[in-house]
């Protein structure tokens, strides 16, 4: 196209040259140059949308990536409580079992059966945060009250380790979506247990104010992060070192809920080994 274009308008301009004799040689130079910067402009357009395509191909391939680890560990996830219960409810019909052994298996139950739940609200929650029209629930809570009943009311929660709570703000009132704002904390503190491999696994949450902003740090003794995976633990299937463990979906809900509440959140971390530490603002608008 580019040789073709050439040539017609090299052809035209010889015409009219001799038609009006004109002085060819720096006629016919100066049109030379005007389509050699065209066309060098032409190809730099290719040369780039041929690079956003790449680019493009690029994430693709990593979305894809990240939707199978995601479908992998939520198969996982999945199927690992259901066998379990199949199993008990198999011993329960073909073995008569003392009542001290039945409660046993089912406390076992019970946890398998609140896996499934935590599991299937994941997904129901993000389907609702990722609803444009959401309409949270909030309401004027004072917001370390709320954090206190939490810990008191889920120890279940506590059962592989301690949870530590200290506020130097005795009250903080805000507008929270009280189911939402729990689920925060509970991904929060059950990650710091199971990505945790201490023979004593703490879990610590502080409340301070800095510069008239509110501040949780929520930190814990577990495997810690690399400085790279600092941003990338908040999107979406995302998990550190390809793991089995969890969804892939807990911490992008924490960030989908912070950012609700008008917050800010952010993973720091020392290393491999060394705790982590996810820091959530709210800055004041009163």
């Amino acid at each position: 196209m580019y040789i073709r274009s050439y040539l017609q308008v090299n052809e035209a301009l010889q015409d009219v040259v001799i038609k009006y004799n004109l002085n060819a040689k720096q006629i016919l130079q100066s049109e030379t140059w005007v389509l050699i910067l065209t066309l060098s402009l032409l190809v730099s357009v290719i040369l780039a949308g041929l690079f956003i395509i790449y680019i493009y191909y690029q994430k693709m391939i990593q979305l894809y990536r990240l939707q199978q680890n995601f479908i992998n560990g939520f198969t996982h996830e999945l199927k690992t409580p259901i066998a379990s219960l199949q199993l008990f409810l198999e011993t329960f019909s073909r073995h008569e079992l003392e009542r001290q052994e039945q409660l046993r298996y089912l406390e076992y139950m019970k946890r398998d059966t609140k896996r499934l739940s935590d599991n299937v609200n994941r997904i129901l929650q993000l389907g609702r945060l990722e609803d444009k029209n959401i309409k949270a629930d909030f309401k004027d809570e004072d917001l370390i009250s709320v954090i206190g009943q939490f810990i008191k009311n889920t120890p279940h929660l506590f059962d592989e380790g301690r949870v530590e709570f200290e506020s130097e703000v005795e009250s903080y009132f805000m507008q929270i979506d009280f189911g939402l704002f729990e689920m925060l904390l509970m991904n929060l503190v059950t990650n710091g247990f199971i990505y945790n491999k201490s023979r004593e696994k703490v879990v610590r949450i502080k409340v301070t104010m800095i510069e008239k902003s509110l501040v949780i740090d929520i930190s814990d003794n577990g495997i810690g992060l690399e400085k790279s995976e600092l941003k990338k633990v908040f999107k979406k299937f995302y998990q550190v070192g390809r793991s089995t463990k969890g969804s892939g979906l807990g911490l992008y809900i924490v960030q989908s809920i912070v950012k609700l509440h008008k917050g800010e959140i952010t993973a720091h971390s020392d290393g491999v080994g060394k705790g982590t530490i996810f820091r959530i603002v709210f800055k004041e608008t009163k």
